[in-house]
């Protein structure tokens, strides 16, 4: 496992420490990135406010942090996928505090949300599979006003999963190997002038 790009680039970090853990494979990360960084979603990462729910190795949000990211929140209950994420963000050796605002949250994704009052403008989600984690969080994101029209969840899941909350939109969907990235926003409501 390794940064792909941005400051960090190269980068190893460190695995998981057991097999409850599934870390986001590099090929897909490296997907995400290129989607991210498209003209595709006008998002800036730079300017970006990330949110990265069930962390695992905190690999994705430590991308974000390598590519220009400012101010990243990453949620995780696993004591062992904790101890794994603040080695790897201790590797960053970020010096200047106050460059990049870095929180670790220690609890359950949706008991976590409740914590936050920032709104994000990318939100990675990346549970174990076949949970209902997806769906509580993006009920949590909406309700909690953690998110708004110009905000995109990437939200992981296997391919055969599926799920659909009232709110949002799914804006695309991409399948790797047995793992599928949906890409959902709030529906954007219609203005009557």
């Amino acid at each position: 496992m390794r940064i792909i790009s941005g400051k960090f680039r190269g980068l190893k970090l460190y695995p998981p420490l057991d097999s409850n853990t599934r870390p986001t494979s590099d090929r897909l990360k490296e997907s995400l990135f290129s989607i991210l960084e498209s003209h595709k979603y006008n998002l800036n990462l730079s300017t970006s406010k990330v949110l990265d729910i069930c962390s695992g190795t905190g690999a994705l949000g430590i991308e974000a942090i390598s590519r220009g990211t400012e101010l990243v929140y990453f949620i995780e209950k696993d004591p062992k996928a904790i101890h794994v994420i603040e080695k790897n963000i201790s590797k960053l050796k970020i010096k200047n505090q106050n460059e990049i605002q870095i929180n670790l949250i220690k609890d359950d994704a949706v008991k976590a949300l409740k914590k936050i009052s920032t709104i994000f403008n990318i939100i990675f989600i990346d549970p174990p599979y076949n949970s209902s984690i997806i769906e509580e969080c993006l009920i949590g994101l909406k309700e909690l006003n953690l998110i708004n029209n110009d905000s995109y969840i990437f939200a992981e899941s296997s391919k055969k999963e599926s799920f659909q909350v009232e709110g949002y939109e799914v804006f695309d969907t991409k399948a790797y190997g047995k793992s599928k990235l949906t890409i959902l926003r709030l529906i954007r409501s219609g203005s009557i002038e």
